[in-house]
């Protein structure tokens, strides 16, 4: 699997304004959700307040696992060959299938699927999310999020 975006772009993990936007809502929900729990709920239950270092550690600590998400949408490629390039593409449909991934656009030999959500949590979709499978004689190139397209390979890989 190879990027898809030139080096100096790897670096940045938000590639669009919607995607840091949304990124940073869920991310202030989450604080806000962690602040309750270990500032307001020991206060409801008659305990101490929770040292300031060890929530700022936390905090910190959680934002930079968060940040984990980002990075495995940044798009990547991965390229096989096959005696069996349509065995393949159907197998990849079931493969995304069962991790919620639709067809959405059909054009000719290729594919583009994207993440199934509710349609109240819309404005969370990012358009790196997507995954495209196009066969090309007997190549199959599959692009898209990166979780995705590892989830692919580690399923193809021996196919």
């Amino acid at each position: 699997m190879r990027s898809v975006l030139p080096a100096w772009r790897q670096i940045l993990l938000f590639q669009s304004p919607r995607r840091m936007a949304s990124y940073g809502a869920g991310t202030l929900g989450g604080v806000a959700a962690g602040f309750f729990l270990f500032v307001g709920l020991p206060r409801l239950m008659g305990h101490g307040t929770i040292p300031s270092d060890i929530l700022a550690g936390t905090l910190a600590f959680a934002i930079a696992i968060s940040l984990r998400v980002p990075y495995e949408v940044q798009p990547v490629r991965w390229r096989l060959s096959s005696g069996y390039p349509g065995l393949v593409a159907d197998r990849a449909a079931v493969l995304l299938a069962r991790i919620d991934y639709l067809p959405a656009e059909r054009s000719g030999e290729r594919t583009l699927y994207r993440l199934a959500q509710a349609p109240s949590l819309a404005w969370l979709r990012w358009r790196e999310c997507a995954v495209e499978v196009r066969v090309q004689g007997a190549d199959v190139t599959i692009t898209g999020a990166r979780i995705a397209v590892r989830h692919l390979y580690k399923a193809l890989k021996g196919f």
